[in-house]
């Protein structure tokens, strides 16, 4: 029975070192774990909150000017009343600018440039170009409780600050006024205003 014992404790040691031996992990894979990663994108814009576009001309017609210091005016409606000026053909029109708000809270500033003395050529007739003719003035309606007049004083630009758009989204209607000087004016036009609006 002695020489039984050695070789049961040999057996039992064998068996505790292969115990040991079959529960060893490396240590760099018990440390990592099961990930995985993807990526989207973040996009997005800042806007001015104010989108124009144009629309369609302002025609104030054919006109032949009858004395000096004298001015035609085209209402928003697109109807003309010449102070010193008969009517000789075209179709007046008002004209018109696209319009989108994010909001009609704060009141916007507006400013039209391109207002001043127009550049003359000579007319469909041949006559002219003879005098000076401004383009004082601009209307915009439809957009508010009341029309808006803006006048050129003298840099070519008018703004007014602080108007209060009762309408988001909606067409401006435009208006204005011409008028001459000591020289009754002979020629055509065509000039560009452009229309600013800001928060």
């Amino acid at each position: 029975m002695s020489s039984d014992k050695p070789i049961l404790n040999k057996k039992t040691a064998t068996g505790v070192a292969l115990v040991a031996l079959s529960g060893f992990v490396p240590q760099p894979f018990m440390q990592q774990a099961d990930a995985a990663s993807a990526s989207i994108s973040v996009t997005g814009s800042f806007v001015t909150g104010v989108k124009l576009a144009a629309g369609t001309s302002v025609k104030f017609g054919i006109f032949a000017a009858t004395d000096v210091n004298g001015s035609i005016a085209l209402s928003t409606a697109g109807v003309t009343t010449p102070s010193k000026a008969v009517a000789a053909g075209g179709a007046p029109q008002a004209g018109s600018f696209a319009m989108t708000l994010v909001s009609t809270v704060p009141n916007v500033d507006i400013t039209i440039s391109g207002l001043g003395a127009v550049t003359l050529a000579a007319s469909a007739g041949g006559g002219g170009p003879v005098g000076t003719v401004k383009l004082n003035k601009i209307i915009l309606d439809a957009i508010g409780a009341a029309a808006i007049s803006l006048t050129d004083g003298g840099g070519g630009t008018a703004k007014s600050a602080g108007y209060n758009v009762t309408v988001k989204t909606g067409s401006i209607k435009v208006g204005g006024q011409l008028t001459w000087g000591a020289v009754q004016p002979i020629g055509t036009f065509a000039e560009a205003i452009v229309l600013t609006m800001a928060y």
